[in-house]
């Protein structure tokens, strides 16, 4: 009779063991659950925390692309102002080289007659000896003078021509500089509109313009209104579409990509 208590004894003793040991078991997976769940909030706030101050400096970024955006367009201005006074010169110098052309073909014309005259004088009309010498030196001297005019004349159109083909290549430059600025700055203002969203597959479908200046190496971002969602990686463009895959870790917190966001360059293109 005592050999069966001392086994019930011994068998309640091992039962009560073993019901300690694993109830400790389970307290120790327990307290690790709770702490590793501790741990992951910690870094789940901090992630928001950093996210949040992204969304806000990303905020400054696009501030300054706008003011940067006002700056060029005012450069822009200047450009055409610079344009509208050297069409200006170019005209006033096309009117001294009118002017100084009309003075060369009246020189010119004085010249024949001289020359004219100087023919007659010696192969035609009498003339008495003693006015010969006097009227040769006369006529030789206009002669001179006028072929002094005639090539001071020939001078200044010369560089007034040079000056005016100098300052029609600069306009013609300054054009072609201003009209690729003007499309670089329209092409930077255009933006996309996300079409659709498969957030289990994590990809998007963009629509975009058909001058928005868009490669494979583009970054893209999503704004609503004016706040930053986030941003998009291209993974294949199409004729007026582009497939995206959506940077899930680069989105503002508590915001998801939606149909009807806009999409935009993150970097404007400058040259």
């Amino acid at each position: 009779m005592k050999a069966i208590l001392y086994i019930v004894a011994i068998v309640a003793i091992a039962a009560g063991g073993w019901f300690s040991y694993d109830s400790k078991t389970k307290f120790t997976d327990l307290k690790k659950s709770r702490e590793a769940l501790h741990t992951e909030n910690e870094n789940r706030k901090a992630l928001i925390r950093t996210k949040k101050k992204e969304a806000k400096d990303m905020e400054g970024q696009l501030q300054a692309a706008k003011e940067k955006r006002v700056n060029t367009e005012a450069e822009l201005d200047n450009k055409k102002s610079s344009l509208s006074l050297a069409k200006g010169e170019a005209a006033s110098w096309q009117s001294k080289i009118d002017e100084q052309q009309e003075q060369l073909d009246g020189y010119a014309k004085t010249k024949k007659e001289i020359q004219d005259k100087f023919k007659e004088q010696l192969g035609g009309r009498k003339v008495a000896m003693v006015e010969i010498p006097g009227l040769v030196k006369k006529l030789e001297d206009d002669l001179r003078t006028a072929n002094r005019k005639l090539e001071e004349l020939q001078s200044l159109t010369d560089a007034a021509g040079k000056r005016v083909a100098s300052n029609n290549a600069a306009i013609s430059d300054l054009d072609a500089r201003m009209i690729k600025r003007a499309e670089r700055i329209r092409a930077n203002a255009l933006q996309g509109v996300i079409t659709a969203v498969n957030h289990d597959w994590g990809f998007a479908v963009v629509s975009v313009p058909k001058k928005m200046p868009i490669d494979d190496t583009s970054q893209l971002i999503v704004m609503r209104g004016n706040s930053f969602v986030g941003r998009l990686k291209i993974n294949a463009i199409e004729a007026g579409s582009v497939v995206v895959d959506v940077l899930y870790k680069t989105m503002t917190p508590g915001m998801v990509v939606q149909p009807g966001d806009a999409v935009v360059l993150e970097k404007p293109i400058t040259n």
